[in-house]
């Protein structure tokens, strides 16, 4: 049982609307925006939008200073301990997800966050896409279960 589960979900209800405002506001949640971004072959037409990246390196800074606070600390604020990913190794697998979700990312020019942010708009193709991310998703967690992955790990 979590300690602090009040504050623990005020924080995090806190966190994620500030992250769903944050997409809104970026606009990550208009794919056009995320395609034209993505699209570096258009750089010699004038046609590459490149503004996201004032979205993205901001958020790579925080997320930097972040960790490394987090490092000092025994634990988070409202929570018992820090959740690290159990899998920790750069190998074909990740790297062959990372290949698999940036190839629907560049289809689509959606990833989850803005996707579930977008749910209160309900654009067309939301659905489809939603049900997609969930099929992949458990297909992942058939090809490296959780808690196999450690073990994986461990055994190398």
């Amino acid at each position: 049982m979590r300690a602090l589960k009040l504050p623990y979900l005020a924080t995090a209800a806190v966190s994620g609307a500030l992250f769903g405002a944050g997409l809104y506001v970026s606009q990550m949640v208009d794919a056009n925006k995320v395609l034209r971004f993505l699209d570096v072959t258009a750089i010699p037409s004038g046609g590459w939008d490149p503004s996201l990246a004032f979205v993205i390196v901001p958020a790579i800074v925080v997320m930097f200073i972040a960790v490394r606070f987090s490092r000092g600390r025994q634990a988070p604020l409202f929570d018992l301990q820090f959740h690290e990913p159990e899998y920790d190794r750069i190998d074909k697998r990740l790297i062959g997800g990372a290949v698999m979700f940036g190839i629907g990312w560049g289809m689509a020019g959606i990833c989850p966050g803005p996707a579930i942010s977008l749910i209160a708009f309900v654009p067309d193709g939301l659905w489809l896409f939603l049900l997609a991310m969930l099929v992949g998703s458990y297909a992942g967690s058939l090809i490296v279960p959780s808690g196999h992955a450690k073990r994986l790990a461990d055994a190398r």
